[in-house]
């Protein structure tokens, strides 16, 4: 019989983390990426967040993909891992997910909500999950590839982020470091002094959005400054997809069987999820 695995919040995996480590947080779309992500963390021995874009996991069903997760993560029961809906921007549908299974979540301000309404929507959801559930909360916006004004998009004083954790209580916060959504290429630069006075200022687990476009060298710098969960989200679509591209051009077996694929597919991701386990998460980089 398998042997249910259970998902736990951040905090937990975060309490048994050593300093000066990162959580991945890998977001996951599909099943060989999810087999994947816990082969990986089986391998390296290492704990992982499995995530899931809301729209992937609306798409997919709350339900349906926390048993997903679960039923996965029952072949894997030395994995310690929390199941994160990424990329909110309804508290409804972050009530939704944990009702459903979902140990975590963020809730962005990316313009769902009306100007103002997102402080105070992210104190109800505080108080509607409780304590037993990871919530992550996003002060100011958030650089994206697509946005005519990527970067920083005001500056954000160190006053005003701890003004904002002291008002929503989150348990990861979030806030502009320099990073970008939807990079390609490895060329941003984080602002590492802000890292640092937040993190002796707030003493809480900060997150790292957009980091497929942050150099290797800025992001171990980042963790040693309090970044303590990385989502890593473009470079695994990329590689997802260039091997999708390769492996079905010609007349290959692979090219002609699904099930061959999936298998190169989940072998291609299990070493790249693998390669940033060891990079953040063990720090053998």
């Amino acid at each position: 019989m398998i042997k249910i695995n259970s998902a736990r919040p951040i905090t937990q995996l975060l309490d048994d983390l050593p300093p000066k480590r990162a959580l991945c947080a890998f977001n996951v779309e599909t099943f060989p990426m999810l087999r994947a992500a816990f082969r990986a963390a089986s391998t390296t021995q290492c704990p992982v967040v499995i995530a899931y874009s809301q729209p992937a996991a609306q798409a997919l069903g709350y339900l349906q993909t926390a048993d997903l997760v679960a039923l996965v993560g029952g072949h894997f029961p030395e994995v310690s891992y929390a199941l994160h809906l990424d990329h909110c921007q309804d508290p409804r549908q972050v009530i939704a997910a944990v009702a459903e299974g979902f140990t975590s979540a963020n809730l962005l301000d990316d313009g769902d909500l009306e100007p103002g309404a997102y402080l105070p929507a992210a104190q109800q959801l505080r108080a509607a999950v409780g304590t037993d559930v990871s919530l992550e909360f996003i002060c100011g916006k958030l650089g994206h590839i697509n946005d005519a004004e990527s970067g920083p998009h005001e500056p954000i004083s160190v006053g005003d982020i701890i003004e904002f954790a002291s008002a929503c209580s989150p348990d990861i916060l979030g806030f502009d470091h320099g990073s970008i959504h939807g990079m390609l290429e490895r060329t941003q630069h984080l602002d590492l002094d802000l890292i640092r006075r937040i993190s002796d200022a707030a003493d809480l687990p900060q997150v790292l959005h957009g980091s497929s476009g942050v150099l290797p060298a800025e992001i171990r710098a980042g963790i040693d400054a309090g970044i303590r969960k990385i989502n890593i989200e473009t470079a695994l679509r990329t590689t997802y997809m260039n091997t999708i591209s390769l492996a079905v051009t010609g007349a290959s077996d692979t090219a002609r069987k699904p099930r061959l694929l999936d298998r190169e597919l989940e072998d291609v991701m299990t070493g790249r999820f693998a390669d940033f386990l060891t990079d953040y998460t063990l720090r053998k980089a």
